[in-house]
């Protein structure tokens, strides 16, 4: 006899996981710094991760067509390639925790893509809490520099 789970502790466990995952990186790869080159952490995260998806991949290649190698090529330079390099040297000369909420802004920047490239309508409520979301994030980054918008860190633009 199988017991069935429940889709609520399902779910939630589901978004522990990911919240460990996606909370962690930023201090793996601020540790993995104090080994290796920022090119080298970028490598080791890509090559991880390619090793881990490639069973799922495998199988489903044959289902592809050929006018979407361009587009999943482009997602994943744009989405996974080139960020874990940009990460890794931003951190650098970053505190993993500004990265972190530097990373915050990744909601803003994809409704600004979806209305530019995809005609993605942005509602007021939409506008409300990515505002919201902006002013909160740039509200962490000046506590976490004194207060002070002079000490605004280039590398930041790297995240």
């Amino acid at each position: 006899m199988t017991k069935e789970i429940n889709p609520n502790l399902l779910a939630w466990g589901l978004l522990l996981i990911l919240a460990l995952i996606w909370g962690s990186s930023f201090i793996l790869i601020k540790r993995g710094l104090d080994v290796y080159s920022a090119g080298e952490v970028g490598a080791i995260r890509i090559v991880s991760a390619s090793l881990f998806l490639l069973p799922f991949a495998v199988g489903r290649l044959k289902t592809l067509h050929k006018r979407h190698w361009l587009f999943l090529f482009s997602v994943g330079m744009f989405g996974s390639f080139l960020p874990a390099f940009l990460f890794a040297k931003a951190q650098t000369h970053l505190p993993s925790s500004v990265a972190g909420i530097i990373n915050a802004l990744t909601p803003l920047f994809t409704m600004i893509l979806g209305a530019l490239f995809f005609m993605q309508k942005i509602t007021a409520k939409t506008a409300i809490g990515l505002v919201t979301g902006f002013l909160g994030t740039a509200a962490l980054i000046l506590a976490g520099s004194g207060g002070d918008a002079s000490e605004f860190n280039l590398y930041g633009l790297y995240v």
